[in-house]
């Protein structure tokens, strides 16, 4: 197999994990359930960002290992075949990243384990291996869409031959930014700003919108 495009981006909270990150650590570990659906019904609207999010929840992790709370994932409810995904992608060159907003120490979890080359997100301050509960690093949909901008220059792929996987509105600005992007189980928005839309339960089957055989 030979990669159509160099690098290949994927989203994480609804593309990858069938739900939100947040909602999984807070809402089904910490128990903030009501809270959190609060939130994220605002900003389903549209009415706050990831940022008002972010800053909300972020005290809730106080005094926990990053590691500890990162260990919730194993058990989080994924699509089929990640880890075969990004395998077939390396083995045809491809440098494969996950470029979400969410809880970058979440990310960096999952990135490990199904074999993601880098990623980015929202950042939380740490002090002895313990999180303070306040956001160091806020990270929008703009700002995603800065990070697919910068593994492109660091790795000299124009943009237009890089390719973004996404489901939802945070997904929008990188998918103007790439030269192919595919909607995963999305919602309209998202949909409309794609080259293309899949619904699937595996994510194997991007593999053919972004491989070619040889």
């Amino acid at each position: 197999m030979r990669s159509r495009h160099p690098v290949v981006f994927f989203d994480l909270d609804g593309t990858l994990l069938r739900g939100t990150t947040v909602s999984l650590l807070t809402a089904e570990w910490l128990g903030r359930r009501g809270e959190l659906d609060e939130l994220e019904r605002r900003y389903a609207q549209g009415v706050i960002s990831n940022t008002a999010i972010a800053e909300a929840s972020a005290p809730w992790f106080g005094g926990y290992a990053p590691e500890e709370v990162a260990g919730v994932l194993d058990g989080a409810p994924w699509i089929d075949g990640i880890s075969e995904t990004t395998a077939a992608l390396h083995a045809a060159g491809t440098h494969v990243a996950l470029a979400t907003v969410t809880w970058r120490f979440g990310a960096e979890t999952v990135a490990a384990r199904f074999g993601f080359d880098e990623c980015c997100g929202t950042e939380l301050a740490t002090v002895d291996g313990r999180l303070l509960g306040t956001v160091s690093r806020r990270f929008e949909a703009n700002d995603k869409a800065t990070f697919v901008e910068e593994v492109c220059a660091r790795r000299g792929v124009p943009l237009s031959r890089a390719a973004a996987v996404g489901d939802s509105r945070s997904d929008l600005p990188m998918f103007e930014r790439v030269g192919f992007s595919i909607a995963l189980n999305a919602d309209s928005p998202a949909r409309a700003a794609a080259t293309t839309a899949l619904d699937t339960d595996d994510l194997r089957d991007v593999l053919p919108l972004l491989l070619d055989v040889v």
